[in-house]
């Protein structure tokens, strides 16, 4: 089945507060979105960019200076996740497999989108998850009360999916009040296949994220 990566770059990452969308913020010198996209340089996948229209003229002006760039299809975003999302699927083809990632999380290995590609086309789907190391609490109108983290896992992306799947949950549930898009392939009936993430493929949400990603590539 052809490979296609739906990279969502629709924010302006206002918890970061800067004047640029947190993907365009400089990681080890380039934009977060780069490493991001060079990470998907891979035989056989294509890849669609979703971002916020305002800011679609800044990125073709950077690339005309950057290096190394993969080769990828611009698409506006919505006024949410959920609409950029959808635009992006209407890119993918019938009989597919498509990856949805955040564009910043620029640091999931190979190994891993290889993995979960291989996954959803034996499983159906394959959503990267890991163990939680913190206790974790329940809030309720009551209060609080411990659970155990053995019960439950980190969500991450990318997440890969039949596009054929997906793209007719994106038209047939309420998709806004979803978070993620395995929540939304859920809700439509199908089965969430869990596989093993990465402590690394963290998502740059805070300042402080950058500091801990250029840690990390320092090591890889």
């Amino acid at each position: 089945m052809n490979r296609y990566v739906i990279l969502v770059a629709g924010g302006k990452g206002t918890r970061m507060l800067g004047s640029l969308p947190k993907q365009f913020l400089l990681l080890h010198g380039e934009a977060i979105l780069v490493h991001t996209l060079r990470r998907f340089t891979l035989p056989g996948v294509q890849i669609i960019v979703v971002m916020n229209p305002d800011f679609i003229d800044y990125w073709e002006d950077q690339c005309k200076v950057l290096f190394d760039i993969p080769k990828h299809q611009l698409v506006a975003g919505g006024q949410s996740r959920a609409q950029s999302v959808a635009n992006g699927l209407k890119l993918v083809p019938e009989n597919s497999l498509v990856a949805i990632h955040d564009a910043v999380r620029p640091l999931s290995s190979t190994a891993l989108i290889n993995r979960l590609f291989d996954a959803c086309e034996k499983e159906g789907s394959a959503v990267p998850v890991i163990k939680c190391k913190d206790s974790l609490r329940m809030i309720s109108s009551d209060g609080s009360k411990a659970v155990s983290r053995e019960d439950y896992r980190s969500v991450q992306t990318p997440q890969v999916f039949k596009s054929n799947e997906i793209k007719k949950a994106f038209v047939t549930i309420d998709v806004e009040s979803f978070t993620d898009e395995a929540s939304i392939y859920e809700a439509a009936g199908h089965k969430v296949h869990l596989v093993e993430g990465e402590e690394s493929n963290i998502k740059i949400t805070v300042p402080s994220d950058i500091q801990i990603a250029s840690a990390l590539l320092d090591v890889k």
